[in-house]
């Protein structure tokens, strides 16, 4: 008798352990994709961020994939992922462009199929100049949009292109945030066009330093499922450069060494889903100032911020300060309640990291505040532009966000 009380104990206690030693069903809450377009002058950083990537992978558990795409300059093209300090699942690609819209799709259908999540993310990792425009798919030296890829020529990837990669590999579902940690990336044209495939567009409509995010402290932020997780992922990077431009003042500096110190990144997040009713806004706001419009108009820009700053032209200005210069008070206040809902988040700086040496003595001329900008930027179009190989007053015709504001109704 004494010898079965035994057995059945010991069963009883197998059972047991083996029911707690199985591994636990989770169901992970988000994927987050790096697409590192970096076969460019950037290559020399991807190193770098991985490293800070695998430091800050140590704050994620099994409900957060995050996932790498690498290209990097002369080696072969990879996806991993980024887990408990190491990259794992690597897999080796063909080599290809970055920059081609399809290479984007395909990599996101993968995430989608091998890391299925409630939710996923974008982060765009490259050069970017906001907006601007040519052909796709051909050797074109200045105006392109985001992720110059340099294996042999330069190429870059339009936004609008972008816009039809993401949405057939998504299949309809959105992501919930597209980050742009490339430069002039939070434009009003870009985030409109695309509003049908991610919840929120953030970024900074200016340069951003070459170290881009420090992800070893952000990476986390990204997978924050709070109603208003934008602001951790903003104010982190803020936070980071507002520290880092004073403790390195001989690496990040303007016109001399210590300039920057007190200031950081402007950033902004923009809420699609209230975009088509800003757009109606705009155009209403617009409206009331034709004579400033027209090729024979000119809207006052005498210090107003500019974002961007290409060859020998001014662009990517600030879409408040601009247009509270040139609107009358009331109806830009009206304007404001729709941006403020449309943006519920920005943080301002009135000096940043740039290479344009422009801009470097503009901005201190800028005769604005927190208060003044939006941190967004848009484009106006003006005589000037049109020298521009493609002319920009038209290529900016080719925006969803043309078909509410109609340029070419103001001559352009």
């Amino acid at each position: 008798m004494k010898k079965y009380l035994i057995l059945l104990i010991a069963t009883v206690l197998f059972n047991a352990c083996s029911s707690n030693d199985e591994p636990e069903v989770v169901d992970p809450e988000r994927t987050v994709l790096v697409y590192m377009a970096g076969d460019n002058s950037l290559a020399s950083f991807v190193f770098n961020d991985l490293k800070e990537m695998k430091k800050g992978s140590f704050s994620l558990d099994d409900r957060h994939n995050l996932i790498v795409y690498v290209d990097e300059r002369d080696k072969r093209p990879f996806m991993a992922r980024v887990k408990d300090g190491r990259l794992v699942d690597s897999v080796a690609m063909d080599k290809s462009i970055s920059a081609d819209p399809a290479i984007l799709e395909s990599m996101l259908r993968r995430v989608r199929t091998n890391y299925p999540a409630k939710s996923y993310g974008l982060i765009l990792w490259s050069h970017s100049t906001g907006w601007t425009i040519s052909n796709d798919s051909i050797p074109y030296a200045w105006t392109r949009a985001y992720g110059l890829d340099e294996q042999g020529m330069s190429v870059w990837m339009n936004i609008p292109s972008m816009n039809h990669a993401i949405e057939k590999a998504m299949g309809g579902e959105k992501l919930t945030f597209i980050f742009g940690d490339c430069c002039n990336f939070n434009c009003i044209e870009t985030a409109y066009e695309l509003r049908n495939v991610t919840d929120y567009v953030i970024g900074s409509p200016a340069e951003i330093p070459d170290l881009g995010s420090p992800y070893h402290l952000i990476t986390s932020d990204f997978f924050n499922t709070s109603e208003n997780f934008y602001r951790s992922i903003i104010d982190c990077y803020y936070n980071f450069y507002m520290e880092d431009f004073k403790e390195r003042p001989t690496y990040y500096w303007n016109l001399q060494v210590g300039d920057l110190a007190g200031y950081s990144q402007p950033l902004s997040a923009i809420k699609t889903s209230a975009l088509e009713e800003l757009a109606r806004a705009t155009a209403k706001l617009l409206s009331t100032i034709p004579d400033k419009l027209t090729t024979e108009g000119a809207l006052d820009l005498d210090k107003v911020t500019y974002w961007g700053h290409s060859r020998v032209n001014r662009y990517a200005y600030d879409i408040c300060h601009v247009l509270k210069r040139n609107t009358a008070a009331a109806d830009y206040k009206e304007w404001e309640t729709v941006f403020k809902k449309a943006v519920p988040y920005s943080v301002y700086s009135a000096k940043w990291l740039t290479g344009a040496v422009q801009l470097r003595k503009d901005m201190l001329e800028f005769e604005a505040n927190a208060d003044d900008c939006g941190v967004v930027s848009m484009f106006f179009p003006n005589q000037v532009y049109k020298s521009m190989t493609p002319n920009w007053n038209k290529a900016i015709q080719q925006f969803q966000w043309n078909d509410a504001i109609h340029w070419e109704q103001y001559g352009w």
